[in-house]
């Protein structure tokens, strides 16, 4: 793939996960703000904040990944490309943080937790069955309500580990 061609699919991947992260379909209104950081923050693409009364003020820091490797049938993980760095960084962010999947062609969006007692290493794979849907979206919401109510210093664990 030419740089150009990967600064585009990059680009794209970033809107997705934003409308991904937006949608409403299953509740009264979007569950997420996302805010795009740009090149500012190291191993960060996303600041994105809870939104409801409730959990007003709870946030997440999200990297986002995208890809255009084909999705194949019995496939159950999306490949992605990280580095050891990323992963460390993401590591010492006091508070939940999140590599999302993008697969570009197919306007898709999934999610991993980076967490304490995930490796310090470079992550390759997201399980497909933690695609950003409606439940999985509610999920996500609930675990960062959670720590927040709870203060912790890092999550020790996720349901997208």
């Amino acid at each position: 793939m030419t740089g150009e061609l990967r600064d585009v699919t990059g680009f794209r991947g970033e809107k997705i996960l934003e409308l991904c992260l937006t949608d409403y379909r299953a509740f009264r209104g979007p569950l997420f703000q996302p805010y795009f950081l740009g090149e500012k923050w190291p191993s960060i693409d996303f600041y994105v904040e809870l939104r409801n009364r409730r959990s007003q003020g709870f946030y997440f820091f999200a990297q986002a990944k995208a890809t255009r490797k084909p999705l194949v049938p019995g496939q159950t993980d999306l490949a992605i490309s990280t580095k050891k760095k990323d992963i460390e960084h993401l590591l010492r962010i006091p508070g939940p943080t999140y590599l999302f999947g993008i697969h570009e062609p197919s306007r898709r969006a999934f999610v991993r937790s980076v967490h304490q007692g995930v490796p310090p290493r470079a992550i390759t794979r997201i399980p497909l069955s933690h695609e950003l849907t409606s439940r999985n979206l509610r999920i996500l919401h609930d675990e960062v309500l959670e720590y927040w109510t709870t203060r912790s210093q890092k999550p020790d664990s996720s349901r997208f580990a």
